[in-house]
Order: C-alpha cells, then structure tokens, then sequence
C-alpha cells in the first residue's frame, strides 16, 4: 500500500488517465528561476586536475582548486564596524598504506564592511595547492575550519594518478573556466576555474583549457576537437595540423562561440602524432535563465520514459527498429494527450522541460550520470518541482543533503551526498 501512495505521483497520473485537468497536475506559481535558486551549486566545492610535471617528466602535478562562499563562515562584528571571519584550509595527500605525502594549508582572514556580505553564496573564496607526485593510487583530504566556531567541513576522495610516461599520454585533464585574462603575447594571467563543469547565466565567454605534451618536436601533430549536444549531434568541429616547438602546449577553446542555448554538450579532444593517439572527453552544462527547453530525440526519450513503459514493451523497443520506435513514442503521447483536438501535447512538452531540467541541474559529470539517471532527477521528473527545498550543503561532520517538500502530497523526500561530489542517492521518504 505504501509503494502505491507514493507512485501515485502528479506525472504518473497524467500518463495513466487522459482526463485530469493540468490545472490540477502541474502547480503554477514557481518559474524557471524559482526552480533553479532551488537546486544552485554547494557553497563548498573542490576539484582535481592531472598535468604534466613541469619539473620532473616522470611526475604528475595535481592541482586541487578548492572554492568556498562567505555564506558557510561564522563573521563578527569589529570594533571597527565592519565584519571579519577567520579559517584553517588544508589538503592533504595519502599514499595507498594511508601515508602522508605531503600537506598543504592556507591560514586567511576575510573582512567585509556589509553585513550582507557576510551571508553571500557566490564561490568567491579561491585556492589552490599543487602535489608532485609519481603514477599510483591516493587518497585526498580536504578539511576547512572555521576558526572562531572549531568547527571542521572535511571532503575525502580517493584518486588515480595515471601519469604521462606512456606514449598515447598526449593530454592533461580538461578544464572548464568563468574567467581568463591573456597578456599580449598569449599568456594566460588569470584563470578562475568552473569546478562544477556547469555555466549558469553566463555573461561573457567561457572556456575550456587543456594542455598537449608532443613525443616529439619533429614530427607533425593533428588536433581535432568537437561539440556534441544532448543528441549526439555535432555542433562543432575544428581541427589543425601542426609542428609542435615545445614540448608542452597550452590550448583554450572559447565555448560560447559554438554554444548560445540551455543544455547539456560533451566537449571530445583527439591528438594524434607518428601513429600514437589520444581521445578525451568531458561533459558541462550551460543554463540560462528562463530560456526554453529544447526537444531531444526519440531514442533518448524512450531512455527516460523507461520507468512508465509495461517491462515487455520496452524489452520489445531495445532491438526494434528506428521507426517502431517512433511509432510507438507517437502512439503513447497521442494517447495520453490531454488536449487531443489542438497540435500542442502539453503533457509530453512538460514531461520533455522536466527531463531537460533533471538533465541541466542533477547530471554527475564527474561520474558521467545524466541527470533523468540521478534519484533527485527521478523524483523532479515524477513530481515535478517541490514546494520546498532545504539544502543542507555545508553541515559539519555531515555529508551534504537535500529535504524536498511536496505539499499537496505531505510527502518529504531526503538525498545525501555520502561521496561529496554531486552524486545524492534518496536515503528517506517521510
């Protein structure tokens, strides 16, 4: 019985019966940019980066960026009028037998003259450590403390370093960045890394950044990049041909020439040189506010609907051919369609923004989940969105996580964070 009251959720009715109102199913009142303050990014995020050593060409350098916003600190009041808070930041690097490899830390005062200031929620504390290390197996340890509550924030993950002494190890990791500044010879001077892989509302360029390490400076050297979207179709491809002079090269691809739309890309790298090749491959985010949703293809559609397809059905659709399949997505929302006497089906244009929504603001990049796949995206996608949403990103000695208030269900759904990288798993329904 309790299985039953929960699948008796606001979308599966409207897939189930053609004659409910869309009054009644989808709650008015919260826009695009309601639902997305909901779901912003952690105040307390990391990320970690492989290049080539500079120093030793047998080493890694691991940068870790870690950002943080005033918002998760405990400010008081000067004799001065303004507002100062103080914190400990250190990294540490551990060994496979859980030896210390080395430590770095950042001892910083912040001081604000608005008290508003004090609770922002912009990621504007940034700092980064680099780690010299050789190929193996680590483990990280973030830790900020707050110096005026004792109070400590701790991320940990475990990590491979791979190295570059193969000869297909051709490129770093990708970066994505909010802002870069390039002196008149080409030089990068200021780099503000985007450790989420997502862009909201971006207001100028934004860019990737990766690093190319020739085998040699005598033969000639292809790179090839290209864009994806959501469907697998190619926005973009550039390619050159090359004779390296260094043997590391810096390269910065400005994304916003190729993409000016909300959605989810994949950004491929490939390097080839005397017969040795490279492929690499990211996936990011652009979100614009109040933009429109744009529609995906059958196949992937089919994908997302697989929890309101009968078993057999579906089993029938992984081999049937391109056109029974969009035969029978057409059949199903023809269907379902509550206004079947206009062109619009608004129950599959809303179950499609939903997808869309899941798929912009729950994909675990770092774990390559599209959002619809996330247990967030699931419950988004079946209900639409909560009345309310308690984020709990930044709890000491907690992992991070999310209440959801649906109101005309008296149902709270509860996700955490156990591994701190995005990834929510639904732990409690009340």
């Amino acid at each position: 019985m309790k299985r039953n009251a929960i699948l008796a959720t606001l979308l599966i009715n409207l897939l189930l019966i053609t004659t409910v109102s869309l009054g009644q199913i989808f709650p008015r009142g919260l826009g695009i940019k309601k639902k997305s303050d909901m779901f912003g990014p952690s105040l307390f995020m990391y990320h970690i980066s492989e290049f080539k050593s500079e120093k030793d060409p047998d080493m890694s350098r691991l940068d870790v960026e870690v950002v943080f916003a005033n918002d998760i600190l405990q400010f008081v009041k000067t004799n001065q009028g303004d507002f100062s808070a103080r914190y400990d930041l250190i990294v540490s690097l551990f060994d496979k037998k859980d030896n210390l490899v080395e430590e770095k830390s950042a001892y910083q005062s912040i001081r604000v003259n608005e008290f508003s200031q004090t609770n922002d929620r912009k990621l504007s504390n940034h700092h980064q450590f680099s780690f010299y290390v050789p190929p193996g197996d680590y483990r990280l340890l973030v830790n900020l403390t707050d110096e005026d509550t004792k109070k400590t924030l701790r991320r940990e993950q475990k990590l491979k370093v791979k190295g570059f002494l193969t000869d297909e190890a051709f490129l770093s990791n990708i970066l994505f960045a909010d802002r870069i500044k390039i002196d008149s010879t080409g030089e990068v001077k200021i780099f503000r890394t985007n450790v989420s892989n997502r862009f909201f509302n971006p207001d100028s360029s934004f860019w990737a950044y990766f690093e190319i390490y020739p085998k040699t400076l005598s033969d000639s050297l292809l790179l090839r990049y290209s864009i994806f979207n959501r469907e697998e179709k190619r926005i973009a491809l550039q390619k050159q041909t090359f004779l390296p002079n260094t043997k590391r090269i810096p390269y910065l691809i400005d994304l916003s020439k190729f993409i000016d739309i909300t959605g989810q890309f994949t950004l491929m790298v490939y390097v080839s040189q005397a017969g040795k090749a490279k492929n690499l491959s990211v996936k990011f985010s652009v979100v614009w506010q109040n933009s429109s949703f744009k529609k995906m293809n059958t196949n992937l559609m089919l994908k997302t609907m697989r929890d309101y397809i009968p078993k057999d059905d579906y089993k029938f659709l992984e081999t049937a051919s391109d056109s029974a399949r969009r035969a029978y997505f057409r059949d199903y929302w023809k269907k379902r369609d509550p206004t079947p006497k206009t062109e619009r089906n608004e129950l599959l244009e809303e179950f499609t923004r939903r997808v869309e929504f899941a798929n912009n603001y729950f994909s675990v990049h770092s774990l390559n989940i599209d959002g619809w796949q996330t247990d967030r995206g699931k419950i988004y996608i079946k209900y639409g969105s909560p009345t309310e949403v308690d984020r709990r990103m930044d709890e000491i000695d907690l992992p991070p996580f999310e209440i959801w208030y649906y109101e005309h269900l008296h149902r709270r759904f509860i996700f955490e964070d156990k591994s701190g990288i995005g990834d929510f798993k639904l732990v409690r329904i009340e």
